[in-house]
């Protein structure tokens, strides 16, 4: 059962460490209208082969513009870009202070975290994890896409490993945007791996689990 914390600066869904000093990080970066509580159970599954791992997904900061219980990274309805891009570094700032404070609970440095997004979780996670200073281990993302290729490339810090995952028959991110991500990443001399699954939507298949936890087990 996921523990509720309120002591940090978001309101976060963790599970209660296996071992008595966590060795490593995880933080769960929700999509667009969700919450912390959706990602969690991915650490569940994930618990029993990874128990030196500490499991928090964060709720997004902001109240979603069309799920009145659900939570945002960035407004998705917006259209003026000055107002996303500003909701946007918010939230990575906030993101960025929450991640820091867990790192310090638990002294682990950056070397020991790792990222799982799905869908604007992945936009969030690949942001942070490209223009922070300290590089992470590692990005693992679902259904996701890079939301602003020149402020990446502009303020590119950070080659962490990362990961992409995207169903081929998704109609609310559609898979060639994890392809552009391949490309534009490529270029940048980043590594990455992608994987499309066949006939999948705007989700995360069984398969794509077992995929997630070899890859963080390969690199911790």
């Amino acid at each position: 059962m996921p523990l509720i914390e309120e002591t940090l600066n978001l309101k976060t869904s963790s599970l209660t460490q296996l071992s008595e000093k966590a060795k490593n990080l995880i933080v769960f970066c929700h999509g667009y209208g969700s919450d912390g509580k959706d990602l969690i159970s991915i650490g569940s599954y994930w618990q029993r082969f990874l128990p030196e791992f500490y499991f928090t997904s964060p709720n997004a900061p902001n109240n979603c513009s069309i799920n009145s219980l659900g939570f945002e990274w960035f407004d998705l309805m917006n259209n003026n870009e000055k107002d996303i891009a500003r909701q946007l570094n918010s939230s990575i700032l906030k993101l960025k202070d929450f991640i820091d404070k867990k790192l310090e609970q638990l002294s682990l440095d950056y070397s020991k975290l790792f990222l799982v997004g799905f869908s604007q979780g992945t936009m969030m996670s690949l942001h942070y994890a490209l223009t922070n200073f300290n590089q992470i281990k590692g990005v693992v993302g679902y259904s996701g896409k890079i939301y602003d290729k020149k402020l990446i490339e502009d303020n590119l810090k950070s080659r962490p490993f990362i990961f992409l995952m995207h169903g081929n028959e998704d109609n609310i991110v559609p898979v060639e945007d994890m392809l552009e991500a391949k490309d534009f990443l490529n270029r940048l001399k980043i590594n990455v791996k992608t994987k499309i699954f066949k006939n999948c939507a705007h989700s995360i298949p069984t398969q794509g689990l077992s995929l997630g936890l070899e890859f963080i087990n390969s690199l911790k």
